[in-house]
């Protein structure tokens, strides 16, 4: 590490360990102011969803009084009593399911109307339209067990229920609770029960997220409806019995360790609201107070590290540049030199540096160009040598020709093979390209000699876009590729008899954006995946023959062509062989040796 970055980095170092020190005061220091003013804002918050919560407990008392005293139900009820008939009671419950939209109540609000009356012979009871029976079954049970005596009415505990309970409006709802008020008409006694949803009142009491996940809805009897989490930390019996009162008898709080207990009291059926408020909850509500002060450690240090930058700089540069320029003939540049302009040690080290780059630089540049020489030498003899298994093949064929006086096809083989031999005598040691319309016609004279060899054993169908024929390509590539497909494809392709069966070679050559795709294709004998992966691994395999194969031709276009060509060979055992090479366009013979390597 140079010396630079570790004065940098011990800086740093001792930046962030002041910054976690700060960080872990910082917290407790918060804690302990904050948290009064905290407790006092959760108060509020507890006032103003209790204060909801009782609007909703004060409407639904006022609805059940405004039913138990409506003269029309007194009048409905009478006549029914008078006259017991199917019709009679519909019209009752018809009026019981209007009344809550009369008085605009929220849909929400009223799950339905219980009225229960007992005459000189027996029990009425009316319901308002869709109360499920799971509703009135539990209405039924409950009534008897609350006295009404000496009051206007009494809340019912909150309660769930199974199956759907369907509101005049459509709505469904899991909790439910209710007010039950007395009601009398003429000589009749009996009482008035609405049963209103509890899923809203919860649904208020859940504002309490925002400022603590651990709250309790307490009922009259101090048993939580619903817990906000399934463990809750909050001792009910000792935030009770120790509270210490707010600013009215209605809200108090208690103090544990590390955390805070509010309670409110509601203003009907002794509801309890409780809040617990956490360390983590505190620092939590109070994040952009600590960020801030964070912030502020954070700037005054990186102030620190700025100022302290330049002057490590300035003691540390005449070794940087030493270090960048040796950095320099890492990466391969022989000509970095460094400036000396001082007589200390580092400027000792310049100038030894700057010798010894010289000399390496001369030493590289002597074998590069002999490595040069000696590239240029193999790749002329590579791409201009003939198979003499090839000659030797053609020379038996013509002789064959000849002596059975077949004087025109002994011309035809010859002139092909003549062609095939000038094409590879035009090769000079600096131009390696060809059209591949050349290309092309030295394949077409290859194929003549072999179909006088094989006749009747194979076909060749070559397809070339016009626009393609002109472009040039590294030479003494495709005929390979055809050989090949030729000798240990469609040749080896052989029945349960060794009789040869032959094939098809097809030649394809298009244009695809900037790029030329030529493929080589046969349906002989294939490759097994085994064998290909082989191929693909081993790169001095002769799994396709001795001759100039697959490696050699892989060899040759990445040495013309670098990475910007790509040779994909795509073989199944039984079905062919694919080669596919991809190769840049090039549509003037700039192709020369030396610009290559």
């Amino acid at each position: 590490m140079k010396l630079k970055n570790k004065l940098l980095i011990s800086q740093i170092i001792v930046f962030l360990t002041m910054f976690i020190t700060l960080n872990t005061v910082l917290s407790k220091i918060v804690y302990m102011t904050v948290s009064k003013t905290d407790c006092e804002n959760a108060m509020t918050l507890n006032e103003q969803i209790m204060t909801r919560i009782d609007q909703y407990f004060e409407e639904l008392e006022r609805f059940t009084l405004v039913v138990a005293n409506d003269e029309m139900l007194n009048v409905l009820i009478e006549t029914y009593n008078k006259e017991p008939t199917n019709a009679n009671e519909s019209k009752i419950r018809l009026y019981l399911s209007g009344l809550g939209i009369r008085d605009k109540i929220q849909s929400y609000a009223v799950l339905g109307i219980y009225v229960n009356v007992q005459n000189s012979k027996k029990e009425l009871h009316f319901t308002t339209v869709g109360l499920s029976s799971s509703l009135k079954n539990y209405v039924q049970n409950t009534i008897p067990t609350i006295s009404l005596d000496n009051t206007t009415g009494k809340f019912i505990d909150p309660f769930t229920y199974d199956g759907d309970s369907t509101t005049v409006f459509g709505n469904k709802f899991n909790m439910a609770y209710g007010f039950i008020s007395p009601y009398s008409v003429n000589q009749m006694q009996g009482s008035v029960t609405v049963i209103a949803s509890f899923d809203q009142i919860i649904y208020i009491a859940e504002n309490m997220k925002d400022y603590s996940h651990d709250y309790l809805l307490l009922d009259n009897q101090n048993e939580a409806i619903k817990p906000s989490v399934e463990n809750s930390k909050i001792d009910i019996t000792k935030a009770l019995s120790h509270l210490t009162y707010g600013k009215s008898y209605k809200e108090g709080f208690f103090k544990e360790k590390d955390a805070i207990t509010t309670v409110r009291y509601s203003d009907y059926g002794e509801w309890k609201l409780v809040c617990r408020l956490t360390r983590a909850d505190i620092l939590k509500n109070n994040s952009s107070l600590i960020l801030l002060d964070q912030i502020l450690v954070a700037v005054f240090g990186i102030c620190v590290v700025l100022i302290m930058i330049p002057l490590v700089q300035k003691f540390t540069r005449p070794l940087s540049k030493v270090s960048e320029q040796m950095g320099e003939i890492a990466r391969g540049n022989l000509k970095a030199r460094v400036v000396v302009k001082s007589e200390d040690e580092i400027a000792e080290v310049g100038r030894a540096f700057n010798i010894m780059a010289k000399k390496l630089q001369e030493n590289i540049d002597k074998m590069l160009e002999q490595e040069k020489r000696e590239q240029k030498m193999r790749y002329s003899l590579m791409i201009s040598q003939v198979d003499p298994h090839f000659i030797y093949n053609t020379m038996n064929t013509i002789t064959y020709l000849a002596q059975k006086e077949r004087s025109e096809d002994v011309i035809a083989v010859n002139k092909a093979m003549i062609e095939i031999l000038k094409d590879r005598l035009r090769v000079d040691i600096k131009n390696v390209f060809d059209t591949l319309e050349q290309e092309i016609k030295v394949v077409e004279q290859y194929l003549i000699i072999q179909n006088y060899r094989y006749a009747d054993t194979f076909k060749a169908q070559i397809n070339i876009q016009d626009e393609v024929k002109t472009f040039y390509v590294a030479k003494n590539v495709l005929q390979p590729l055809v050989e090949n497909a030729l000798f240990h494809g469609v040749l080896c392709n052989k029945d349960e008899d060794g009789e040869t069966i032959g094939g098809c070679i097809t030649i394809n050559a298009i244009q695809a954006n900037t790029d030329i795709l030529i493929s080589v294709k046969d349906n002989g004998i294939g490759m097994s995946e085994q064998m290909l992966e082989k191929l693909e691994e081993q790169s001095v395999s002769k799994i396709r023959g001795e001759h100039i194969g697959i490696r050699n031709i892989k060899g040759r276009i990445r040495y013309i062509y670098g990475e910007n060509c790509s040779f994909i060979i795509q073989s199944k055992e039984g079905e062919g062989t694919e080669v596919i090479i991809k190769l840049p366009v090039i549509r003037e013979n700039g192709g020369n040796i030396d610009d290559i390597s």
